[in-house]
């Protein structure tokens, strides 16, 4: 016997609202703004991310940071945003839930032959005690990770 899913079409509409602004050649400001919808079978969902970067170099150094808001009503309206990242890696986690996610990167080089990063990333859930399932469940509402990385140029 054969078991028949119905199938539904959905729509989903996402939105951006962005801002960049150089406040001095060494200092830079981005806001960004996402929301999306998403409707299947009468029933609709919202989700909307607010992120506001900082970029600061000076001399040999390079700071990028983020704060970001995030409240989605389920997976289907996750937010993915890129964020910067150790040299040769990226970063596009999807923001679902509700919660608060900063990350900062720190770049620095030495001289023309050798570099390091530094990137931590922290996400705060305010609206579950526990994160993930199986193997990948963390026990309470935070997440952390740290990348260090050196780059020797030959």
């Amino acid at each position: 016997m054969q078991r028949h899913i119905p199938i539904s079409n959905g729509k989903k509409y996402n939105y951006w609202l962005h801002s960049d602004v150089s406040v001095s050649p060494n200092l830079r400001a981005k806001t960004r703004l996402q929301f999306s919808s998403y409707s299947i079978d009468h029933h609709t969902t919202q989700g909307m991310a607010l992120m506001q970067d900082i970029n600061f170099s000076i001399r040999k150094f390079e700071v990028t940071g983020r704060y970001a808001l995030f409240d989605t009503d389920d997976y289907d309206n996750r937010q993915y945003v890129y964020e910067n990242d150790v040299w040769l890696a990226f970063s596009l986690p999807a923001y679902y839930g509700a919660g608060i996610r900063r990350y900062v990167l720190v770049e620095y080089k030495l001289n023309r032959y050798i570099s390091f990063w530094l990137r931590y990333a922290h996400t705060r859930y305010t609206d579950r005690e526990s994160i993930g399932s199986g193997v990948d469940a963390t026990a309470g509402n935070v997440r952390s990770d740290l990348k260090i990385q050196t780059l020797v140029k030959f």
